[in-house]
C-alpha cells in the first residue's frame, strides 16, 4: 500500500474543497492517505514526536480516520507554544518512518515548500496550483503577502508534476515547470443525482415563493454583488437564495435570502428546487483563472446555470455565459420562462455536460502516473495551442484578448500578442483585464521601445506599484537601458528563469555592475532562492559606491533584506536602512512603516 500526503491550506472539516475531493479518491483507491493542513502546526508536539519510532505508534499518536477513510491530525493541542517549524519536524518524522519510499506528498498551498526541504529522493512531489496566489496578495484583507508568490515558484520549479485546475495557471506553471497537467474542478456525480434525493424540501426553503434562483459557496469579495443588486431589483418576483460563509454582506432586500452554511450532504436538497443556479462573480484576472466547483456540482443536480464569463468553462452544455448585467437577467429569464419540454432538454443536457467531470475519471490519469512513478505529460506548448483555438469564438471579448496575449508571449509569438490591442499612443488608456507587463514585453521584442516603457508604466499605475517607479526610472536611466528592461519585463511577465538567464549573461568577470547585481538579487528572491538573493545582496552592500538604495534594489527586495538583517539580530543595520528609505516619499513611509515596527519589537524581545 503506498501511502500519499496531502499538504493543504484549509482544514478537512472545511466544506468541501478540491484538496478534500482528492483525499477521498485516493482513499478509495485503496491509498492510505494522510491530510495534513498548514495551521495543524499548534497540534503537534515536537517532543512526543521526537519519542516515536514506528509507523503504528505514529498514526495512533497524531492522527485519526475520519469518514471518508483519511487520517487527519488530531484536534488536541499538546501545547500552546508550538511555532510552524513543528510541520517541518513532522514531514521529516513521516520521511523517516516511511523509509523514504513509497510516498507521494502532493501539495494544494505553496507555503509547504518550507517545510520539505529535506524530501528525498524516493519521495514524488505533486504541486497542485488550485488559485492564483499572486492575484490574492493584491487584496489586503486575504492576507498573504508576495512570499508565498516566490514559494510557489519554487514549489513549481522542483515538482515531478504540477498540476494546475484552470488553463490561465497552465500558462503561468509552464514557466517553471515542463511537466504540467491540466485538471479541471469535478463533481462526485452521484452525490447530486436527483432522482435518489427524498421528495423533501428543506424547512428554510418552504416559506420562500417560486421561482427560486440558487447561489452556494462563500459570498466573498470575487463576488459581483452590484450585479446580485441589479437582478434582484429587475426580477422582483424571483427568490434569490444564497447558501455559504458570507464574508460580504449581500445587499438588502425582500427578495434576497441567506440561509447561511449547509453540510455537502444537504446541498442537493436545495438544489432540487432551484429552477435557475448562478455564479454571478466580477470578471478579472482572480475569476479568469477558476474553474469553480460549483458548476460541476450545479450541473450534476440537472439544474441549469447562468454564469459571468470564465475562460475554462465557455460553452459547456447547460450553461449560459453572460457578458453583461442585462445578458445575465435575459438568461435566467430564458430559463425560467421555458416550457416544460425545453427545460427538461436543458437539464439532461446539464446532466450530461458533467460526465466527463466526474472526480473519479479526471483523477484516474494521476493514479496512473503514480503506479507508474512516470510523470511525463504532453507537451506544453501544444496544449496552449490548442487552448488557444478554442477560444477563437470569444476574440472580442477583454477577458479572453488577455488569456491570449499570455499565451501567444509563452510561445514567442509577439507580434500576435501585440495585434491584439488595436491602440496607439493617442488612445492609450487604462483597460480592465489586461496585463500591462505582458503586453510591454511583447512591445519591447517586436522592437516598440517607447510603447514598451509607455506600457510598463501603466503596468506600475494600474497595479498600485507606485512604490517601484523610483527603481523602474533607475534602470530606465542607464546607458544600456535596453537589457535592464528586458530583464525586468521578463521578471514582471513571470518569465524568471529566462531573467536570470539573460542577466546571468551580462555580468562581467571583475567588474562591480551594482544595478545588475541588485536585480539578480530579487530575481532569486522571486524563486523562493534567499540564501542566495541575501548573497548577493551583500556582495553589493559590501562596497561604497554613490548610488541610492532605491536605485540598485526594488522596493520588495529592499523589505527582504532588512527582514534578513533583523532574523540575524543586526537590528540597528535593519532601522537604519528602513528610516533612510521612508524618508524617500509618502508611498515609501507607508510601504516600510510596519516593517520598523516589526525591527523595533524583535529588538526589545530580545533585550
Amino acid at each position: 500500500m503506498r501511502t500519499i500526503v496531502m499538504l493543504s491550506g484549509i482544514p478537512y472539516e472545511y466544506l468541501k474543497h478540491r484538496p478534500q475531493h482528492f483525499a477521498t479518491y485516493f482513499a478509495r483507491k485503496g491509498y492510505e492517505v494522510l491530510y495534513i493542513c498548514i495551521t495543524d502546526y499548534n497540534k503537534i508536539d515536537p517532543v512526543h514526536l521526537g519519542n516515536i519510532r514506528d509507523r503504528d505508534s505514529f498514526i495512533d499518536s497524531f492522527f485519526s480516520r475520519n469518514a471518508d477513510d483519511v487520517f487527519v491530525i488530531k484536534s488536541s493541542i499538546h501545547s500552546e507554544n508550538i511555532n510552524d517549524s513543528s510541520l517541518t519536524l513532522l514531514i521529516n518524522k513521516i520521511n523517516r518512518i516511511y523509509n523514504e519510499k513509497n510516498l507521494i506528498f502532493i501539495a494544494a498551498f505553496p507555503q509547504w515548500i518550507t517545510h520539505l526541504q529535506a524530501l528525498s529522493k524516493n519521495s514524488k512531489l505533486i504541486y497542485d496550483c488550485l488559485d492564483d496566489w499572486e492575484e490574492f496578495t493584491k487584496d489586503p484583507d486575504m492576507g498573504y503577502s508576495e512570499e508565498i508568490i516566490n514559494c510557489e515558484r519554487k514549489i513549481a520549479s522542483i515538482a515531478d508534476l504540477v498540476i494546475t485546475s484552470a488553463k490561465r495557471l497552465y500558462v503561468k506553471m509552464s514557466y517553471y515547470n515542463n511537466n504540467i497537467y491540466y485538471l479541471p474542478n469535478g463533481v462526485w456525480n452521484v452525490d447530486f443525482t436527483q432522482q435518489e434525493l427524498l421528495p423533501q424540501v428543506p424547512i428554510d426553503l418552504k416559506s420562500i415563493n417560486k421561482p427560486i434562483v440558487f447561489f452556494m459557496g462563500a459570498i466573498a469579495k470575487w463576488v459581483d454583488l452590484d450585479l446580485i443588486q441589479f437582478i434582484a431589483e429587475l426580477r422582483p418576483e424571483y427568490s434569490f437564495v444564497f447558501v455559504g460563509n458570507l464574508r460580504c454582506d449581500l445587499p438588502k432586500r425582500s427578495n434576497i435570502y441567506f440561509l447561511g452554511s449547509k453540510k455537502y450532504e444537504e446541498l442537493p436538497h436545495y438544489l432540487a428546487v432551484s429552477k435557475v443556479c448562478i455564479i454571478p462573480f466580477k470578471v478579472n484576472n482572480l475569476t479568469a483563472a477558476v474553474t469553480p466547483l460549483k458548476i460541476y456540482e450545479y450541473l450534476a443536480s440537472s439544474t441549469p446555470v447562468v454564469t459571468t464569463i470564465m475562460p475554462d468553462i465557455l460553452e459547456l452544455p447547460g450553461t449560459r455565459a453572460a457578458t453583461t448585467y442585462n445578458e445575465f437577467v435575459e438568461y435566467i429569464d430564458e430559463f425560467i420562462s421555458m416550457n416544460n419540454e425545453k427545460y427538461t432538454v436543458e437539464t439532461k443536457m446539464a446532466k450530461k455536460s458533467v460526465e466527463l467531470y466526474n472526480w473519479p475519471d479526471l483523477l484516474e490519469p494521476i493514479n496512473n502516473m503514480i503506479k507508474r512513478d512516470s510523470y511525463q505529460v504532453e507537451n506544453n506548448e501544444n496544449v496552449i495551442k490548442n487552448t488557444i483555438r478554442s477560444y477563437k469564438n470569444y476574440k472580442q471579448s477583454f477577458l479572453i484578448k488577455n488569456e491570449l496575449l499570455g499565451m501567444y508571449n509563452y510561445l514567442g509569438l509577439y507580434n500576435l500578442s501585440c495585434s491584439l490591442y488595436d491602440f496607439n499612443d493617442e488612445t492609450l488608456e487604462i483597460q480592465q483585464h489586461l496585463d500591462y507587463e505582458k503586453l510591454a514585453l511583447a512591445h519591447f521584442c517586436s522592437g516598440c521601445i517607447d510603447m514598451s516603457k509607455k506600457l510598463l508604466n501603466m503596468y506600475i499605475e494600474n497595479n498600485d506599484k507606485k512604490i517601484l517607479q523610483p527603481y523602474v526610472n533607475s534602470l530606465l536611466k542607464e546607458e544600456d537601458f535596453e537589457i535592464f528592461l528586458e530583464i525586468y519585463l521578463l521578471k514582471a511577465s513571470g518569465n524568471i528563469y529566462e531573467a536570470i538567464k539573460l542577466a546571468d549573461s551580462q555580468i562581467v568577470p571583475e567588474k562591480y555592475q551594482p544595478k545588475l547585481l541588485g536585480l539578480l538579487s530579487g530575481l532569486y528572491l522571486d524563486i523562493g532562492e534567499y540564501d542566495l538573493a541575501f548573497q548577493v545582496a551583500l556582495e553589493i552592500l559590501a562596497v561604497e559606491n554613490e548610488l541610492k538604495l532605491e536605485d540598485i534594489f526594488d522596493a520588495y527586495t529592499l523589505k527582504f533584506i532588512i527582514k534578513t538583517f533583523s532574523e540575524q539580530n543586526q537590528y540597528d543595520l535593519a532601522e537604519e536602512f528602513t528610516l533612510t528609505l521612508m524618508q524617500i516619499n509618502k508611498e515609501w513611509q507607508q510601504f516600510f512603516v510596519s516593517l520598523l515596527s516589526d525591527v523595533y519589537i524583535s529588538k526589545h524581545l530580545v533585550e
